[in-house]
């Protein structure tokens, strides 16, 4: 620690802090890891001596940016800080605590208010070994001296008394004065999550008869921009019949491979083969986007396949019964052709063609002469592309959305997501949104004076499912320039005391391209004004 703390008579120099709310001290002779997470008077009594501001089985998790920190950047002081914890196989919100060593002798406890206390916890002073006497359990709220160096509470599930107060252990040798303080620290907790998807994928899956794309003579279009692909129906297509095309397969729901002269920009870099399936669907990649050449389509099937894949459409077809489905190459473009083939139980043909450009990546699909005639239950057709990701997969109203273009990028974003300090009296509340997406030049950040948590699409119903509202109300706002994907604003905390217990909320927002309400939220900050 850099200097000595007075302890049960004698000096320690070394602290060995646990996750599970304790840390023993020591002359530095031993290595102390013992990370013990059953509370019991009897550990505490005969393992090594301890000092335990929250002695219970605590869990620290990546996710919960959980902490356990040591400060000696104070002189003659050693401050640990637990951050963010939650009890072992519970569910609540995390929460923390910390202990200030002070070269007087002197041990202050700081609990904030959200202390979750469902299990048994020992909070005291132990000079261990089995030394001394083994103490009886104290009330430490009541301000009475205990005359043993082993001064301790042992708190049953639910009955902790010391949330959002400091405890104050004054050494008397042998023995404590325990004194309960009103603390006031500031603290912040983020809550909640943010949008966790910008889409990897468009579709629409249609009721039986009720398709109004892919209709004769349209044509559908994917442009290959950089990192995404770019969905309109804006562009008319040219259909170009087979001359000498290879069968991809005769067989009815079968896969087939198309090898290209070279390789075509996609989602995963480049590909050199196509997997094509007879039911209608496309992956950019060799390898085969679901586990059967499946001929009945669903969303769920769908958003799990595992290429990337596009559906123009995906649909029952028989060429086994009637027509064939062809490949061909021609000045560097790909022609995959289903020429008149028949769907399943019916006596009309189809022919479209994808059109792949070898050089650019982009893929059109050219609608010559459509009907869709198959009356079975299964025959709904699904229209669209799917990075493979197995998540972000939306749908839409394409008749009407592809008219104004749909952007579906390689991959998922993670989320938008909202961070700072905690609001401290005289200082500036610092606010973080990160992952902010690329096409939107700035984020608000909106304050609020509670938590709330409310679908967004109760607001925005076209919205991402996934984004929420996180603030009860707005009091301002505050913008922030996206550089780099973050943003960082300030909000100026006056120097006043009368302010102590002030609560705070913020959540921030960016425009996006991801849904059609063009708004991502992020997850919640709440923020208690205090020293």
């Amino acid at each position: 620690m850099g200097f000595g703390f007075p302890f049960a008579g004698g000096t320690v120099q070394f602290i060995h802090p646990c996750t599970n709310g304790f840390a023993y001290v020591s002359d530095g002779s031993v290595a102390l890891t013992d990370g013990d997470f059953t509370p019991s008077v009897a550990e505490f009594y005969a393992n090594p001596a301890r000092i335990a501001p929250f002695w219970v089985d605590l869990n620290m998790t990546t996710a919960n940016l959980s902490d356990l920190s040591v400060d000696t950047s104070v002189a003659n002081q050693c401050t640990v800080t637990w951050t963010n914890v939650i009890l072992w196989n519970q569910a609540h919100t995390p929460f923390n605590f910390q202990m200030v060593l002070d070269s007087s002798g002197i041990i202050q406890l700081n609990f904030d208010a959200g202390m979750f206390t469902n299990a048994a916890t020992i909070v005291g002073t132990s000079p261990g070994l089995s030394l001394g006497t083994l103490a009886l359990s104290q009330d430490l709220s009541s301000g009475l001296p205990i005359v043993d160096d082993m001064a301790y509470e042992e708190f049953l599930a639910g009955g902790f008394d010391l949330a959002g107060q400091g405890l104050q252990m004054i050494g008397t040798v042998p023995g404590y004065v325990p004194v309960t303080t009103s603390i006031g620290c500031a603290v912040k907790t983020t809550y909640g999550m943010g949008c966790t998807e910008i889409n990897t994928g468009a579709y629409e899956l249609f009721a039986l008869g009720t398709q109004d794309v892919g209709a004769s003579g349209s044509a559908i279009t994917f442009l290959r921009t950089g990192t995404s692909y770019t969905m309109l129906d804006a562009i008319p297509g040219v259909y170009l019949a087979p001359t000498a095309g290879v069968v991809v397969s005769a067989g009815d729901d079968a896969f087939g491979a198309v090898p290209l002269s070279s390789p075509m920009p996609t989602v995963n870099g480049t590909t050199s083969t196509l997997t094509v399936c007879t039911n209608g669907y496309i992956a950019l990649s060799p390898n085969q986007p679901t586990v059967g050449a499946d001929y009945s389509p669903s969303d769920a099937e769908f958003q799990a396949m595992t290429e990337a894949t596009i559906c123009g459409p995906w649909y029952d077809w028989s060429p086994n019964v009637g027509g064939q489905i062809v490949y061909e190459e021609v000045a560097g473009i790909m022609y995959v052709t289903w020429d008149a083939v028949t769907p399943y139980a019916s006596t009309t043909t189809d022919t479209f063609q994808y059109q792949f450009n070898l050089a650019t990546g982009d893929i059109t699909i050219v609608y010559d002469n459509t009907s869709f005639g198959g009356a079975s239950g299964w025959h709904t057709p699904l229209f669209g592309y799917t990075a493979g990701s197995g998540s972000g997969v939306d749908t839409y109203d394409l008749s009407v959305d592809l008219a104004g273009t749909i952007t579906v990028p390689d991959v998922g974003a993670v989320p938008l997501t909202i961070d700072g300090n905690a609001p401290a009296f005289g200082a500036n509340w610092d606010i973080s949104t990160d992952n902010i997406d690329p096409i939107s030049p700035i984020s608000i950040t909106f304050i609020g004076d509670a938590q709330l948590a409310l679908p967004l699409s109760f607001v925005f119903p076209t919205t991402d499912p996934t984004c929420s509202i996180y603030i009860n109300t707005v009091l301002g706002s505050l913008t922030g320039i996206n550089v780099a994907g973050s943003s960082i604003v300030s909000l100026p905390i006056p120097a006043n005391p009368a302010l102590a217990g002030t609560v705070l909320t913020a959540q921030s927002i960016s425009l996006t391209l991801s849904n059609p309400s063009n708004i991502i939220t992020s997850n919640g900050l709440e923020g208690i004004v205090g020293n």
